[in-house]
């Protein structure tokens, strides 16, 4: 009022030679009622006299929103935005309005990736205003498998996607099976085998690793070597692996005769050899019965062949 009233007046009176100017001042209207939705919000009474823009109403901020944190912090609306404001605007009397975001619902509990967007997600339609399952995520980009990229790379991409910056993501991941009993190799991937269409969701035999690895035969080919081979080729750091070693033999059989034991069974065939078995067919056909190198020898290479197996 005063700089209308008296340094205008004296501004008119010099400048223009004379001692009679008269001014008169009308204040700015009050702001309008304050926004209750969530938001930072501006509000320009007198204009924004060295822009185009004019918040004659509460606006939202949404470039605030989105570049100065104005959504999730207080002061960057009250204070930072209004310095923004009145510096871009030419002007000293911009409002701001703060109404904070409603913190998280309750955390789902059910297995899966969930996003929540307590804003809303500005650049599309799309509004997650309550946890939802991230179905595209879990799909393209393992977010149900792992964690990392259900917190992380999907807050991102969701950030970005929504022109925001306050999604909040969650995770409960696929709850890790009962360790097997029975003796062999077995592996489980937690997060996935990313890079290969194989997938152990439940604790899977790793027969390639007993057949070609002796990962039924030994603790460390299977719990090192093999775990090592599986993050390789599944493009992951998570694989799990248990081995439980074979059985032993039972008391050899007295009788004259080649007999077979499969202590980790034959997981090619329907066959198995749970405890001394007369190897009839080698013994009619191979000479298994004659001949000592071909039952010993022989007959256990025939069998770790058939069987798929390497501890006959």
């Amino acid at each position: 009022k005063s700089q209308c009233l008296s340094q205008r007046k004296v501004d008119f009176d010099n400048w223009c030679g004379a001692t009679d100017t008269f001014m008169h001042w009308n204040p700015p209207p009050p702001p309008p009622a304050a926004p209750t939705a969530v938001g930072c919000y501006v509000f320009t009474p007198t204009g924004c006299p060295k822009q185009s823009y004019n918040a004659n109403t509460w606006t939202r901020d949404t470039w605030g929103e989105a570049n100065r944190n104005s959504l999730r912090s207080k002061s960057q609306c009250l204070s930072q935005r209004k310095v923004d404001f009145d510096n871009w605007c030419g002007a000293t009397d911009t409002f701001m309005h703060w109404n904070p975001p409603p913190p998280p619902p309750a955390a789902p509990t059910a297995v899966g990736c969930y996003v929540f967007t307590p804003t809303g997600c500005p650049k599309q339609s799309y509004n997650a205003n309550t946890w939802t399952r991230d179905t595209w995520g879990e799909a393209n980009r393992n977010s149900l498998r792992s964690q990392d990229q259900c917190l992380n790379t999907r807050k991102r991409e969701f950030d970005s996607w929504c022109g925001a910056k306050d999604t909040v993501m969650h995770w409960n991941g696929i709850p890790i099976p009962d360790k097997p009993t029975d003796s062999g190799c077995y592996v489980l991937t937690p997060s996935g085998c990313p890079k290969q269409g194989f997938d152990a969701v439940q604790w899977t035999r790793d027969t390639w690793g007993e057949q070609n690895r002796k990962a039924g035969e030994s603790q460390s080919q299977c719990l090192s070597q093999r775990k090592k081979d599986y993050d390789s080729w599944c493009g992951a750091s998570d694989t799990q692996m248990v081995w439980n070693a074979p059985p032993k033999p039972p008391a050899a059989p007295t009788s004259r005769g080649c007999y077979v034991f499969t202590p980790t069974g034959c997981p090619k065939q329907g066959f198995s050899a749970t405890t001394w078995t007369r190897d009839s067919w080698g013994e009619q056909n191979r000479n298994a019965l004659r001949s000592k190198s071909q039952c010993l020898s022989q007959r256990k290479t025939d069998y770790d062949g058939w069987c798929g197996s390497t501890d006959t």
